[in-house]
């Protein structure tokens, strides 16, 4: 059966091969030429080969040779009849064979590499996937899971952890990008959700957490329905990735539909991001506040603004607390019990860390 693939391979043979050539399948139709006017005509030399089991054949200055597989026969022909045109069509019959090889996993990896990466004409992504007999239309969530310390992990091998995790799961895919990043796409049940793909996040969390005692990051992006999306849920993942270790490094999982702020922030110029702390802090830098009131402020927002549950949670008196906040409005002008200047405050630390990372002191 002639595929993309076995077109190809002639293609770049035609490079090689001056005289005219083709392959014609047992019908006796030349699904290809060297010489697209001889293309998809009816060739009853072939037919007849075939049906007379001769295996080659030279008539009016062509070399016919009949190919016999398990599973399929063809014939291939060139435009010459000097003693070696045999050996071109022997020559040319092994990479016709090797064209038509079924998919190992390493092409089937190669092509979703270079799909997530935009390495694949889009016109090119159904063609190439049906030729890896990889579903075109199965719904699939890519997760991209970062392990700092992987470096110094020895003898384990976290692609297949996550294999021995999902071991009826035959068609997903897990690529390594480095030493601590791997891409994990994952195929889901038509018809699953964003919740869905956490909950799959989670049980690789767990996983590695419990058993292997593996600190990690999740980032998941869109669940997709057709595979040029692919690409688009990989970014989404990278992104949520990258940006969760940011602003929320106390978070495991993050998911590219929940970034909040975050993701607002990341998009920012720098610039922007440095002249709007000058802003909130004149001549006071954020690094001017002490550890514990640092502690304070963000305890005092995860307890929504509310003064006595801050101070319940900090162990101290609600007075200390008073008196905390004080000294903040006295050093920048913002009173952190008013919703306004609480979230210009929280704004400024989220564009604080940005920052850092942008400068390298947060490392990813």
């Amino acid at each position: 059966m002639m595929t993309q693939k076995v077109i190809d391979v002639l293609e770049q043979a035609k490079d090689i091969i001056e005289d005219e050539f083709g392959y014609i399948e047992a019908d006796g139709r030349v699904v290809y030429s060297s010489n697209p006017l001889s293309q998809n005509r009816i060739n009853t030399v072939a037919i007849d080969m075939i049906k007379t089991d001769t295996d080659l054949e030279i008539f009016e200055g062509r070399t016919y040779k009949v190919f016999r597989t398990q599973t399929d026969t063809y014939v291939l022909y060139i435009n010459n009849t000097e003693p070696h045109a045999e050996k071109l069509l022997d020559m040319l019959n092994l990479v016709v064979m090797k064209a038509k090889e079924p998919a190992s996993a390493y092409d089937k990896k190669l092509f979703i590499k270079n799909l997530l990466y935009d390495n694949i004409l889009p016109g090119e992504i159904y063609t190439k996937a049906r030729e890896l007999h990889i579903a075109t239309g199965a719904t699939r969530v890519v997760f991209a899971i970062y392990i700092p310390n992987a470096k110094e992990i020895k003898d384990i091998n976290v692609g297949e952890i996550l294999t021995s995790i999902f071991p009826k799961s035959t068609k997903d895919f897990i690529i390594q990008l480095d030493n601590n990043i791997l891409v994990f796409i994952k195929e889901l049940k038509p018809g699953s959700t964003d919740e869905d793909a956490y909950k799959v996040a989670r049980i690789i969390l767990d996983t590695l957490n419990s058993e292997l005692l593996l600190k990690a990051y999740i980032g998941i992006g869109s669940v997709v329905d057709d595979i040029k999306e692919l690409s688009m849920s990989y970014k989404e993942a990278e992104a949520a990735l990258k940006i969760g270790y940011i602003f929320e490094k106390d978070k495991y999982i993050v998911s590219y539909h929940k970034l909040g702020l975050g993701r607002l922030i990341y998009q920012m110029p720098t610039k922007l991001c440095e002249m709007f702390l000058e802003e909130v802090f004149k001549d006071v830098k954020l690094s001017d506040f002490d550890p514990e009131l640092i502690q304070t402020v963000e305890m005092f927002f995860e307890c929504n603004l509310n003064v006595s549950e801050t101070a319940r949670q900090l162990y101290i008196h609600r007075n200390t607390l008073v008196y905390r906040l004080d000294k903040i409005e006295r050093m920048i002008g913002l009173d952190l019990r008013k919703f306004e200047d609480a979230i210009i405050f929280k704004m400024a630390m989220l564009v604080n860390q940005y920052l850092e990372y942008t400068k390298g002191n947060i490392t990813f």
